[in-house]
C-alpha cells in the first residue's frame, strides 16, 4: 500500500472512463475515498458503483466555476474535507494545421483543458488553504506540453498553458501543498483512438498505421494502459514522494521530449 492515502478524500475529474475511472479504482484500492466527476453522469455513477462505498458520483462541467466548485462541495459534504485534487478532464478536438484555424475548437479545447485547469486549482486550493493542513492538486497532462508534433496546435498550445500554470502554482501555493502535473506519452484510450483517425486523415494515412508508427517510436514499442498511468498518479498523490513539487512528471516508456 502507498502511504499516505488511506481515508483521504479525493476529487478525480474526468472518471468516467480512461485515465480517470482507472485512477478512481487505483485510489479506492490504496485506502482513499474519491468523487468520481465527469461531464458525463452516467459513466460517474458507473465507475461509482462499480467501485462502492467508497466512491459518490458527481455531474460537472470542469469549464465552469460552478462545475469546478461542485467538485469540491462534493468531497465536503461526502467525506467532511478535500485532501486532493486530480484535475484529470480534458478534450483533444482534431487534428488540423493552424492555416485551417477552427475558432469553436480551439474554444472547446482551451475551455476544458485550460479554463478547466485554473478553475478547478482555484476552487481546489482555496478549501485546501482554508483547512490549513496540506494536501495535493495534480494535473493530466501530456508529453504534449513538453513537444511539438504537426496539425496538433491547439491541444499542445493547451497542455503547454498546463506545464506553465504547474510552474507558477509551485511557488504561489502555501507550504504543505504539492502540486504536479502527470504527462503521460500515447495510452490505449478513447481518446487516443479519436487522435489516430484525426492525425491519420491530416496526414494522408489510415489509424491503423498511424497507430503502428506511434508504437514502433516507443521504445517500449507498445501504448501504456490506463492501469500503468494510474499507478503513476496514485503514487504521486501519496506520502511516498513528498518533495516531488512543480514537477512535470512523464510517463512515456521510453518516448521523451
Amino acid at each position: 500500500m502507498l502511504k499516505g492515502l488511506t481515508g483521504k478524500s479525493i476529487v478525480v475529474t474526468g472518471a468516467g472512463a480512461g485515465i480517470g475511472a482507472a485512477t478512481c479504482r487505483r485510489l479506492v484500492a490504496e485506502g482513499a475515498q474519491v468523487v468520481a466527476a465527469d461531464i458525463d453522469l452516467a459513466a460517474a455513477e458507473a465507475i461509482a458503483k462499480e467501485i462502492g462505498s467508497n466512491a459518490v458520483a458527481l455531474r460537472a462541467d470542469v469549464s465552469t466555476p460552478d462545475g469546478a466548485a461542485a467538485c469540491v462541495s462534493a468531497a465536503v459534504d461526502a467525506f467532511g474535507r478535500l485532501d486532493a485534487f486530480h484535475a484529470n478532464a480534458g478534450v483533444e478536438g482534431r487534428a488540423h494545421l493552424v492555416s485551417d484555424f477552427d475558432l469553436a475548437m480551439y474554444e472547446l479545447v482551451f475551455g476544458v483543458n485550460v479554463r478547466g485547469a485554473f478553475l478547478c486549482a482555484s476552487a481546489a486550493l482555496r478549501r485546501l488553504t482554508s483547512q490549513g493542513d496540506g494536501g495535493g492538486i495534480l494535473f493530466t497532462s501530456s508529453l504534449a506540453s513538453l513537444q511539438g508534433t504537426p496539425s496538433m496546435a491547439i491541444y499542445t498550445a493547451s497542455k503547454h498553458a498546463v506545464h506553465g500554470l504547474v510552474r507558477c502554482l509551485a511557488r504561489e501555493v502555501s507550504p504543505g501543498i504539492r502540486v504536479n502535473a502527470l504527462a503521460p506519452g500515447v495510452v490505449d484510450t478513447r481518446m487516443m483512438r479519436s487522435l489516430e483517425q484525426s492525425m491519420g486523415a491530416a496526414g494522408g494515412t489510415d489509424a491503423a498505421t498511424l497507430r503502428a508508427g506511434l508504437e514502433a517510436a516507443v521504445p517500449m514499442r507498445r501504448y501504456a494502459s490506463v492501469d500503468e498511468i494510474a499507478a503513476t498518479a496514485a503514487w504521486i498523490l501519496s506520502d511516498e514522494v513528498p518533495y516531488v513539487h512543480g514537477e512535470t512528471i512523464t510517463v512515456g516508456g521510453g518516448l521523451t521530449p
